[in-house]
């Protein structure tokens, strides 16, 4: 499929996993964002299941790009959490399916993405990287997410947005509890600027003034939408 428009209508549905159909409009929007102001860079998502994001954000990477796959895959004895049963397979037979009609390409690393250190990351962003988008939605503890945006942190490119799943969800508190920890503990690089539909975007300091703008102007009137807070940092949120 050469169109993220003819993938969300045509492909999503026939992929297991948990995306939110309001999130289309702002993920075509931070990629309009990047190109717009220059951003180069690739895709990674930690927590892939059978890829049913994972290959929407593929649609963004043009030829030439590359998309980076980081998960436990068949290896159920990681998965700690128990979110969602991963196959590999079905993973690359769906990217053959319903990808992008372009030379990209792909990396699976099956791994526990805690066990990733400061020479993995080296690698990963010079063999990889770095990233322009960087989804985390992985295991949903405080401390597998907490390192998991730290990874994303380390391994974005200037400009680059993380796409963190989960916030503020009920069945999964550990992930709104990493966040808060990212910012008592650290001094994070990276400013939320977007919450919808339980997504919280992140883009790096210098650049966290363009993507609000460009969110804010996209949501117009919406009565959902509310500049808000976070962190000490300016977000809009959209509800429900």
């Amino acid at each position: 499929m050469r169109d993220i428009a003819a993938y969300w209508q045509e492909g999503l549905p026939n992929i297991e996993g948990w995306v939110n159909e309001r999130w289309l409009p702002y993920l075509k929007l931070v990629d309009d964002t990047q190109n717009a102001l220059g951003v180069k860079g690739h895709i990674a998502e930690i927590g892939v299941y059978h890829g049913k994001l994972l290959i929407a954000l593929a649609h963004f990477a043009g030829p030439g790009g590359k998309v980076t796959a980081i998960d436990v895959f068949d290896d159920q004895t990681r998965n700690i959490d128990g979110a969602g049963v991963g196959s590999l397979e079905h993973l690359k037979a769906n990217i053959q399916s319903y990808g992008p009609d372009c030379n990209i390409e792909y990396s699976f690393l099956k791994t526990d993405s805690t066990a990733l250190n400061c020479a993995d990351k080296v690698s990963l962003v010079r063999d990889n990287g770095p990233f322009r988008l960087f989804s985390v939605d992985g295991c949903h503890t405080a401390e597998h997410t907490l390192s998991d945006l730290l990874t994303a942190q380390d391994c974005l490119a200037p400009g680059g947005v993380v796409l963190l799943d989960d916030m503020f969800q009920p069945h999964w508190p550990g992930v709104t509890e990493a966040v808060a920890l990212f910012y008592g503990r650290y001094v994070p690089r990276l400013k939320p600027f977007l919450y919808i539909a339980h997504k919280l975007f992140f883009a790096g300091h210098g650049w966290h003034a363009e993507f609000l703008k460009a969110c804010n102007e996209h949501a117009g009137p919406l009565p959902e939408a509310k500049m808000t807070q976070m962190f000490g940092h300016s977000v809009l949120s959209i509800f429900p």
